[in-house]
């Protein structure tokens, strides 16, 4: 059973998914207490050190609640030391099932931050060897008319010069070529490096997710079997008299630890919920402003890429202009001579030119080809980061002021214990076995935690408004998302305290660090 609130594991959560790109992974963990969800690296040394200086004030916690849990138990009467060592087994199984539950989805979010950082690396690696082989083509083209001409045209073009201020700008628009040549190649050697940088940034975003599935396929294991053990446990324990009276004793337990708990998880969140607001814009700032820039070397990269087709476009009416006037020409030279051979000799000139001419349109298509290629895979990408970029800035904006009463978060269900009913400040709600409770108002998620006797916990943070989700059997959030109204939140029926098809809402309303729980309006 967990006996200690864990709020620093909400806040940790958050840093989870921009930590991952600002923390090295070989950092020291802190250590697990017994009963308590584990905390998640925090994103720099100094959070470190403040958390670590905070655990140790949760550790002074747990002692205590323990200490009153041991009170507890031993004020109920006819427990054998069989009994009582019985229970000490199902507490140590409780924890051991807490700890995993939390570990299983700290490593769920890490991995689903690997697979989008992996789907980002690769949709940009594409887009690069889009942009190489388009370049190799151009470098092609240029080394074969180098090859071809041997600088030929460039020395006819000074040897045309009338004087000397025509030579020096024909010389200038010269070296303009020249130079637009070395930046091709300068380009081509700039991309491949970055495309060599992008294949081994994605071979080790490969290797490090395949680390993290393994390492959450372990736990999930671990996590099977201790949840086995446990329920194979309880289900010895319900055969006999004397071990229900085990499992009274120790839900009696739970239930008089339950409204402590929940107050002090909820009362520890909001105090840290300016901090969890504070983490969570800054990670997405980070993201909209790295968005932003690549979202801008796209667009720069889509106006070299039109400027490019517009070159080509020129390129290769030229080169049909040229095929043209050369056939004419051969044509015209074979028709004016009278000698057979001259005849034929000009003819295979011809059909020399038309070849050379059609190997040429044929490359300029093929680049043609390859370049509306980049265009369309530039804007596929832009297209992604637009929408990342939108998503981000929703993210960002204030939470919209609270209109309307709070809606029921268990659609189709009803209340079964009101606010208020024997000193709860929490509503029971009961519903069918797989029902989903929903989000009551739009909010940002500020913690998502295990409890081996609350099941999933979720708090959402409206504003002036803070709802709690007790009871849950998994979780379809992470801490950081912003959610709408109805927005599924996980699956009822995960807490003994409140029972199969059940779970427990509550309503704080919240005034800086304060907070006081009032009657939902239902």
């Amino acid at each position: 059973m967990s006996t200690g609130p864990w709020p620093l594991l909400v806040l940790l959560s958050a840093a989870l998914l921009a930590g991952a790109q600002n923390i090295p992974q070989t950092d020291p963990p802190l250590p697990d207490l017994p009963g308590a969800p584990p905390l998640v690296l925090p994103t720099t040394s100094q959070r470190l050190q403040q958390l670590e200086r905070e655990l140790q004030q949760q550790r002074q916690l747990s002692a205590q609640q323990r200490q009153e849990l041991e009170r507890l138990r031993a004020n109920i009467q006819h427990l054998t030391a069989q009994q009582r060592q019985t229970l000490d087994r199902l507490d140590r199984l409780a924890e051991q099932v807490t700890r995993l539950e939390n570990e299983t989805a700290n490593l769920a979010a890490r991995v689903s931050l690997a697979q989008r950082q992996l789907a980002d690396t690769t949709a940009q690696r594409e887009l690069t060897q889009t942009r190489v082989t388009r370049l190799q083509g151009d470098v092609r083209e240029l080394l074969g008319a180098l090859y071809r001409e041997r600088s030929g045209r460039y020395l006819q073009l000074l040897s045309q010069a009338r004087s000397l201020s025509d030579l020096l700008i024909r010389l200038r628009y010269a070296n303009m070529a020249g130079q637009h040549n070395v930046e091709v190649i300068e380009t081509l050697r700039q991309e491949v490096q970055t495309l060599e940088t992008q294949r081994t940034q994605q071979a080790q975003q490969t290797a490090d997710l395949q680390a993290l599935q393994r390492q959450r396929v372990a736990k999930l294991t671990e996590l099977r079997d201790r949840r086995a053990e446990q329920q194979q446990l309880l289900a010895t324990l319900r055969r006999s008299e004397q071990g229900q009276r085990t499992l009274a004793a120790q839900t009696q337990a739970q239930q008089a630890l339950t409204a402590q708990t929940i107050d002090e998880l909820v009362g520890a969140v909001v105090k840290e919920r300016a901090r969890i607001e504070a983490e969570r814009k800054r990670r997405l700032e980070e993201e909209r402003q790295r968005r932003e820039a690549e979202l801008r070397r796209i667009r720069e990269a889509q106006e070299r890429a039109r400027q490019e087709a517009i070159r080509l476009a020129r390129l290769r009416a030229e080169q049909e202009r040229q095929a043209r006037l050369a056939r004419e020409r051969a044509a015209a030279e074979a028709q004016a001579r009278a000698e057979a051979a001259a005849r034929a000799r000009a003819q295979a000139q011809a059909r020399e030119q038309a070849a050379a001419q059609a190997a040429a349109v044929r490359e300029a298509a093929q680049r043609q080809a390859q370049l509306q290629q980049e265009q369309a895979a530039l804007q596929q990408r832009a297209t992604q980061v637009q929408q990342a970029t939108v998503r981000v800035t929703q993210e960002l904006a204030p939470l919209p002021a609270v209109n309307g009463p709070v809606g029921f978060p268990l659609p189709g269900g009803s209340v079964s214990q009101p606010y208020g009913q024997g000193g709860a400040q929490w509503s029971v709600l009961q519903g069918a076995e797989d029902s989903q409770a929903v989000a009551a108002l739009d909010g940002n998620v500020i913690a998502t935690t295990y409890y081996a006797s609350l099941g999933w916990v979720v708090l959402l943070d409206h504003g002036s408004t803070v709802t709690a989700y007790f009871g849950l059997r998994d979780t379809r959030v992470q801490v950081g998302e912003r959610v709408a109204r109805g927005t599924p939140l996980g699956t009822i029926g995960g807490s003994p305290i409140f029972g199969p098809g059940h779970m427990a809402f509550q309503v704080n309303s919240v005034n800086g660090a304060a907070r006081q729980p009032v009657p939902p309006p239902f």
